[in-house]
């Protein structure tokens, strides 16, 4: 990511509004300062591991080899600018948040970009891999990817939802025990709605068995009323019966001590630990707090703080992923699943989500009333 911003001004492009040498300066840098922070990143020797946060080879491709992490070297091109050059010249400048869009739609990865909530996220339903590739589902299909929190790739052949690790996803079993995921997503598309940011939300189809069909809409946060929280809507029809569950975010999931997080009773706590209920469950820790919770009322739902397996994270070998479950009778009736994702960063890498946090929790995201129409609720 770097290597852009040092092929720009070794290219001595002239920028465009709102970049400045300033802005570029200080994204470059300011991504090398991150990952000198990585500890995992490198081994005792100094050389780069494989993985991303830390050593794991789940996430590698067939391609990758020691010395793939060494494309990174491309971010030094900008060594060769002389000490004249307007990149060393001026002074490091903030990330220009002023100068863009909270949310945008970008059309043709069919993505839905959003800075609310204190990270970026993309909310996607039009991108997926032409050809077989390792983890394809988690790297393309998922709905949402965030720059705070890493997704997370299956470690095993499907077969518990702690290995599948399914953040930012509806995972579907007919038998409690294989689960799968969105691979292949059909019929994307922009649809205006009104009352949702930038008036557009994402639909989409998929098909994980040829009698099952689930219908998925992705509905950006809303600035005013719910800027840490976006929906996702599916609707689940099928003729057989159905295990269901959809992830949040994935979190660090360690406490101070470095075990697991506790499970706290009080829902109106904000220590670190987790949290759950019928229809909600979260997740706080050094990283910050992530959550999910029902917004329509469903028989059968049960929500979960799961802790994911070792080594499914990119960023935390050990993660927790707030998670809500659902069964459908496959009574051949649509199963309408409305959930509302949270979450929040923490601005340091050990001090947690700002104090205060636990009121915008409550703050819930609203069901369209467009889409309550199309629900028929």
């Amino acid at each position: 990511m770097s290597s852009f911003w040092g092929a720009l001004a070794y290219a001595d492009v002239d920028l465009p509004a709102p970049l400045t040498w300033g802005i570029v300066k200080g994204l470059l840098l300011r991504n090398i300062r991150w990952w000198a922070q990585q500890a995992g990143a490198y081994n005792t020797d100094g050389t780069f591991t494989i993985g991303y946060a830390y050593p794991n080879h789940h996430i590698t491709e067939n391609y990758n080899s020691p010395g793939s992490p060494y494309w990174a070297c491309k971010a030094f091109v900008v060594l060769a600018l002389p000490p004249s050059h307007p990149f060393w010249t001026s002074e490091e400048e903030a990330y220009p948040f002023s100068s863009i869009p909270s949310t945008k739609v970008l059309k043709h990865p069919l993505h839905l970009a959003t800075s609310l909530g204190g990270h970026h996220y993309i909310l996607s339903s039009g991108q997926q891999c032409s050809y077989a590739v390792k983890q394809g589902a988690s790297k393309y299909g998922k709905f949402a990817y965030s720059s705070a929190f890493g997704y997370s790739v299956s470690i095993g052949g499907y077969e518990t939802l702690a290995e599948v690790a399914a953040d930012n996803m509806l995972a579907l079993s007919d038998d409690n025990e294989v689960w799968k995921v969105r691979r292949d997503t059909r019929e994307a598309r922009f649809e205006a709605m009104e009352g949702v940011e930038e008036g557009m939300v994402l639909r989409s189809m998929w098909y994980p068995w040829p009698d099952v069909q689930v219908e998925t809409f992705l509905i950006p946060p809303n600035k005013d009323t719910s800027p840490l929280w976006h929906l996702r809507v599916h609707r689940v029809r099928s003729s057989r019966k159905l295990h269901t569950a959809e992830g949040g975010w994935a979190i660090h999931g360690q406490g101070p001590d470095s075990r697991a997080l506790a499970l706290t009773p009080d829902p109106n706590s904000e220590a670190f630990g987790t949290y759950e209920s019928a229809s909600e469950a979260r997740a706080a820790s050094k990283k910050g707090v992530v959550g999910i919770a029902s917004l329509l009322e469903t028989k059968g739902l049960k929500a979960i703080a799961l802790r994911t397996d070792a080594n499914t994270n990119l960023m935390e070998p050990r993660a927790v992923m707030p998670t809500i479950l659902c069964e459908h009778s496959g009574d051949g009736e649509d199963l309408w699943l409305v959930t509302g994702v949270f979450g929040l960063p923490s601005r340091g890498s050990t001090d947690g989500a700002d104090a205060g946090w636990l009121e915008e929790w409550k703050r819930r995201a609203e069901i369209p009333e467009a889409l309550r129409t199309i629900i028929g609720r």
